[in-house]
């Protein structure tokens, strides 16, 4: 009786670091490459098993695959995942030409656009989140304390932050990016780049923004530049870690560490800052169109701020179920 032996890869189209070149190209991380080159083995080997060629395989075979993933359990959301896999190699193929088509170009897999639906904060419950992040005065009980200069900068810099997530509808990574040429105060604008996955936008502030950051540009952030190793052009620098009187790079990640903490001990409905900026466009959604949704919020697609939709569908299920309800 024969043991049931692995089958191994008849090619390997990654040899020579061409095909992860060409994810390179595509500004993917290390991570996200590892993942698809380990990915694509799985199709060489379930081609090998087939007694397919890679190179020449067709729509057909690239459907039974996806059907093969399927009967192993796999989501939609995760076949789809593997179908840009391979949506990439054939586009790589088509580079190198080694063949001139691409057969898993028109292939979609159903029930993947849906968007994660998050509880929808109330424009009063995101006003409470923002007005209710307190800064501690020199009155405070441990205003004494060595740490307390540093604490009272982080909580300065956290409002002026949550002040644009709330108001502009801003995400993680943008606030990141954020320079000080970007915030405007003269003009009353903020202006957030562009990237490979969002448009650059020009967004108006509210008139009591304006003054919180400008104590935020000439006070918190001069002081927190002072404690840094190097000038830095971003606009929300990080405090130092506790026990440090400088700011070393590592310490960027603790600002959402310490600020996602916050937002839960301020209200329990906290999920993460995806939430907050879900809200934030679901309330636009209703005040104007999609056009000018797409621009403030920075998608490329229209598709994208579409999928929002179906947020603001479900807060208005919820209205009705609390003014309306059945039974």
């Amino acid at each position: 009786m024969k043991e049931n032996v692995e089958p191994q890869a008849k090619s390997r189209p990654m040899s020579g670091n061409s095909f992860e070149k060409y994810l390179q190209s595509k500004d993917l991380s290390k991570a996200t490459i590892k993942c698809y080159n380990s990915e694509l083995v799985e199709f060489i080997v379930w081609c090998d098993r087939q007694n397919i060629e890679v190179e020449n395989s067709t729509s057909t075979e690239i459907t039974s695959y996806l059907k093969h993933l399927q009967n192993k359990g796999q989501h939609s959301k995760t076949r789809n995942i593997n179908l840009n896999i391979l949506k990439h190699f054939f586009d790589w193929q088509i580079q190198v030409e080694h063949r001139e088509d691409n057969p898993a170009k028109h292939i979609k897999i159903r029930g993947t656009k849906g968007r994660t639906l998050y509880p929808i904060f109330s424009k009063q419950e995101l006003e409470s989140l923002y007005q209710g992040y307190e800064i501690p005065t020199d009155e405070h009980k441990k205003s004494k304390c060595n740490w307390f200069g540093n604490y009272k900068l982080s909580r300065s810099r956290n409002k002026a932050i949550l002040s644009l997530m709330i108001y502009q509808g801003l995400c993680t990574d943008e606030v990141n990016r954020l320079t000080l040429k970007d915030v405007k105060l003269r003009e009353g604008t903020v202006f957030i780049a562009g990237t490979r996955k969002s448009n650059e936008r020009i967004l108006e502030l509210k008139p009591h923004q304006i003054m919180e950051l400008m104590e935020h540009t000439f006070e918190v952030r001069q002081s927190l530049q002072a404690l840094a190793l190097a000038e830095s052009e971003l606009y929300f620098l990080p405090t130092p870690a506790a026990g440090k009187k400088t700011i070393t790079e590592n310490d960027g990640i603790n600002i959402w560490k310490r600020l996602s903490a916050d937002m839960r001990n301020t209200d329990r409905k906290f999920i993460n800052f995806k939430q907050v900026r879900t809200s934030v466009i679901t309330h636009w959604l209703k005040q104007y169109n999609l056009r000018q949704v797409q621009y403030m919020a920075g998608h490329r697609y229209i598709s994208s701020t579409e999928g929002y939709l179906a947020n603001q569908m479900e807060d208005l299920q919820a209205d009705i179920e609390q003014f309306h309800p059945i039974g």
